[in-house]
């Protein structure tokens, strides 16, 4: 290989680990990689072999041809404006795929050093997010999940969970000591991490990606103890889970079944009370209590103002009403809404409901203990006052219901590229169940797909997803196998490939993990 020859292929790896590192650090250094690697296209010459490489290789091809669908949608649009912005975002979807396989593919060598920088770079963001936490910026942090400074905590999360799962890799792997330390102390790191931030769609795809490696592993094993071994363990870690959750639904279910305070007329201080029995928020229990009842108005706003910066009328740290959370936070406690309940609150309870912490149980939870509560809550809002506003998880519900009932309506098609959030505006304004703020889309990036380009378009997509597993078998190359987990898990609750984070850490790891030389594996 010449001198010209070595300099461009070292500058191509330079440019990928901009992207590498601006994924979890930089959204302008992925666009920067992105234009100097085709810059570096340009450069190098030979302009119509590469295109000829390109589309003489199949795999390539159907990589970057989901990127089609979002060009064909234009033909089924009316809002213009949105596709034009969606063409523009999912450029990468065509264009990674394009100028990766112009390149020779990377050795394992090559693939270990882009990865290792990748994984230098969630590093360098999770330290950041600690630093944040323990006070360096003089910032109050209400959520945990704030603390992902850089992109979405979910894509975060993302990141993270592949980091954990190469990692793991590469300590298994290395033969040189030191190497291995360095592998295991950031796995370690990046899991802890992982927990300490609370990032629930992290946890839960890094949690169902181990048994996907358990099953794939276990099941290929020539020995049939170690194959029933890991069904049995698979299964286990599922009751596990299950049995958890039925307890914290348990426990749950044990504060709300209590008996509800009676109404009472006065105050100790002789305040009449006031009792909401007739408006749609007249029956939200808290740990089996009355919201909206019992309430010393005049009492509770006088003493609050007495004891916290945040004045009654005002909203909390999380941006809710703080008049809301205080009646919830008292309500919790099964007492009455009055300024002995004020008085009795500790200061830590106090900053808690300042903080928007709404249940003094949750001052004791864990993350998810607390999350598996709220989402508790959340149902019971929805099933029996068909309250969703503010919920993740029933607002999910809600758009994958609209989801749905758009994909009947326009099942062949779909409503086209630029159309999806003006279809999904409509039915959130027909059921009329959810506030125009949280009027969104399916949060679900196969539901997406169909309610875009219809059962053809969404077909497609599927197809698109599974050809290099079930085709090229990459379920064989253990990093690929880890990645598409992550990936297609995510997409379940997720419109993972609507977002410039999203769309380039999918296609980017695709690409390259498909077009290695050699396979990791185990």
């Amino acid at each position: 290989m010449g001198f010209v020859s070595t300099y461009s292929r070292n500058m191509y790896l330079f440019f990928l680990m901009f992207i590498a590192v601006g994924l979890s650090l930089s959204k302008p250094l992925i666009t920067l990689g992105e234009l100097c690697i085709g810059f570096l296209w340009v450069l190098e010459g030979n302009h119509l072999e590469k295109i000829k490489r390109f589309f003489k290789n199949r795999t390539a091809l159907i990589l970057s041809s989901v990127y089609l669908l979002t060009l064909l949608g234009l033909l089924n649009t009316t809002n213009f404006d949105f596709a034009f912005d969606d063409i523009r975002r999912k450029l990468p979807l065509f264009v990674l795929p394009f100028l990766i396989v112009s390149f020779k593919p990377l050795t394992n060598k090559e693939f270990r050093l882009i990865f290792s920088v990748y994984v230098g770079g969630v590093i360098t963001a999770s330290l950041w997010s600690i630093f944040v936490m323990l006070g360096g910026l003089n910032e109050v942090i209400i959520d945990k999940r704030d603390l992902s400074r850089f992109n979405s905590h979910i894509r975060f999360g993302l990141e993270v969970s592949l980091a954990i799962f190469g990692t793991l890799y590469y300590a298994i792997k290395a033969k040189n000591k030191k190497q291995k330390i360095r592998w295991i102390l950031s796995f370690v790191w990046l899991a802890s991490f992982l927990f300490l931030l609370n990032l629930i769609t992290g946890i839960t795809v890094t949690a169902f990606t181990f048994m996907v490696l358990i099953f794939y592993y276990g099941i290929k094993h020539h020995k049939i103890t170690v194959k029933l071994s890991a069904v049995v363990v698979v299964v286990v870690i599922v009751l596990s889970i299950v049995l958890y959750i039925k307890s914290c639904y348990k426990e749950y279910l044990s504060f709300n079944d209590v008996e509800a305070l009676p109404i009472q007329e006065f105050s100790p201080k002789g305040e009449k009370l006031f009792h909401d029995t007739i408006s749609s928020n007249s029956f939200q229990l808290e740990n089996g209590n009355y919201i909206y009842r019992n309430i010393a108005n005049k009492e509770i706003e006088k003493a609050w103002n007495e004891v916290s910066k945040i004045n009654f009328n005002e909203v909390d740290l999380k941006g809710q009403e703080i008049r809301v959370t205080l009646l919830r936070f008292i309500t919790s406690q099964g007492k009455l809404k009055t300024e002995q309940a004020i008085n009795e609150l500790k200061p830590e309870e106090i900053k808690a409901i300042e903080n928007g912490i709404s249940n003094y149980r949750y001052l004791d939870m864990n993350g998810i203990e607390l999350r598996l509560h709220k989402i508790f809550w959340e149902l019971e809002m929805y099933n029996k006052y068909n309250v969703a506003d503010g919920h993740s998880v029933m607002l999910r519900w809600v758009y994958w219901q609209s989801a749905y009932n758009i994909i009947k309506e326009n099942s062949l098609f779909g409503v086209g590229t630029g159309d999806v959030q003006d279809a999904f505006n409509q039915k959130h304004e027909e059921r009329d169940i959810i506030s125009e703020k949280y009027w969104r889309r399916a949060h679900n990036q196969y539901l997406t797909y169909f309610v875009s380009f219809g059962i053809l378009g969404g077909i497609y997509f599927l197809i698109f997803l599974l050809y290099p597993i079930v085709v090229l078998k990459q379920y064989r190359d253990y990093l690929y196998l880890c990645f598409i987990s992550i990936s297609m898990l995510s997409m379940l609750t997720e419109d993972t490939l609507e977002t410039q984070v999203g769309i380039t850490f999918f296609t980017y790891f695709n690409t390259l993990l498909i077009f290695k030389k050699r396979k990791n594996s185990f």
